[in-house]
């Protein structure tokens, strides 16, 4: 398994929940793989701004479409959502090994274009639709069958997936209520019709 080949090549380190990983623009030096547990990636801008970009499940390689460019540092802060552990290779260790294992080389092809499928969709969802669209998609999304949702994370959190402020979002959860759209009680939340 490719996991295992690279186990024999690096070492493995723990990080807590909460715990700060990776800075934004701290250089790559090394290859990330994470193998337990869950990292948020959030960009900041200069007025302090965050914006959720993606999570990160094992196994996948961290920041893998930058690893060999020409300057390479993390354009995003990586947080640990929960526990995790994260197996660290060298870069050159990490280049003999895809230069000698076909299996690796196509397992790290197809984690590099994962990731630039993700960040595609994220910037479509964020610059094409407004704040009630990127809602009403994101509640139909993780709807069941039911039309229910039960929110997985806090407001504050959802606003910085959608890149705004958490007042704007509670603003569109508050006008769709009382649009007749949805009817919500705390995280849960019933779709009673979708815009046309």
């Amino acid at each position: 398994m490719v996991v295992d080949k690279l186990f024999r090549n690096g070492k493995i380190f723990s990080y807590r929940k909460g715990q700060m990983i990776v800075h934004q623009g701290d250089p790559i030096n090394d290859v990330m793989i994470l193998i337990e547990g869950s990292l948020k990636t959030e960009h900041v801008s200069e007025s302090g701004k965050v914006l959720e970009i993606d999570i990160i499940k094992p196994v996948q390689i961290v920041a893998s479409g930058l690893i060999f460019s020409k300057n390479p540092r993390f354009p995003v802060n990586i947080v640990a959502e929960n526990d995790v552990k994260i197996l660290i290779v060298t870069k050159k260790k990490f280049l003999e090994l895809l230069m000698s294992d076909e299996e690796l080389l196509l397992f790290f092809l197809e984690d590099v274009s994962e990731h630039f499928k993700i960040i595609s969709e994220k910037l479509f969802f964020l610059t094409t639709k407004t704040l009630k669209e990127k809602v009403i998609e994101y509640l139909l999304h993780h709807a069941n069958d039911e039309k229910e949702v039960i929110l997985p994370v806090s407001i504050e959190e959802l606003s910085k997936i959608f890149g705004c402020a958490r007042p704007a979002l509670s603003r569109v959860f508050r006008e769709l209520e009382e649009e007749g759209y949805i009817r919500r009680k705390g995280k849960q939340i019933k779709i009673l019709k979708t815009p046309h």
